[in-house]
């Protein structure tokens, strides 16, 4: 089941660690089992960027971030809508995480939006790999492996 209606992160923030200025996913797209898709409007003086516009690595934490909101989606909206928040989950590692360069990130201003994809790869008891992916319209500037440690 993929949802089309957008959902915002502030509907769910209570789910997530993060708070106000941490939150950099608007909203969640979609959402399913293997998949699923956040957008983010860049905006003036978020701590994403920095005075040469947006940092590298911020690319890393808006793919962390999606796969938090997309996962909470899908356990809400699809698997249980009594579910109650993780009480701990934790980047557990990056791999193939080339930064996007100076060059790619001098076409990315704000008011720009970027939608950020994430694939589910594997879940080994407490730890979930998958693959993110963040494009702006259709070229990928970051992609990158991680591993979460959730605990429910």
């Amino acid at each position: 089941m993929t949802t089309t209606k957008p959902v915002p992160t502030s509907e769910i923030m209570t789910f997530i660690p993060h708070r106000p200025p941490m939150v950099w996913i608007d909203q969640v797209l979609s959402y399913q089992d293997d998949e699923g898709e956040c957008t983010i409007k860049l905006k003036e003086g978020a701590l994403y960027l920095d005075d040469k516009g947006l940092r590298p690595s911020a690319c890393l934490e808006f793919i962390a971030q999606a796969y938090g909101y997309i996962s909470v989606c899908y356990h809400l909206y699809v698997l249980d809508p009594k579910a109650k928040p993780l009480k701990k989950a934790f980047l557990a590692s990056i791999a193939s995480a080339p930064l996007p360069t100076g060059e790619t990130l001098s076409g990315i201003k704000v008011g720009d939006e970027l939608r950020i994809k994430i694939t589910f790869e594997r879940q080994m008891g407490p730890i979930v790999m998958f693959t993110g992916e963040v494009f702006k319209d259709d070229t990928k500037i970051c992609q990158a492996k991680m591993k979460v440690f959730k605990e429910s």
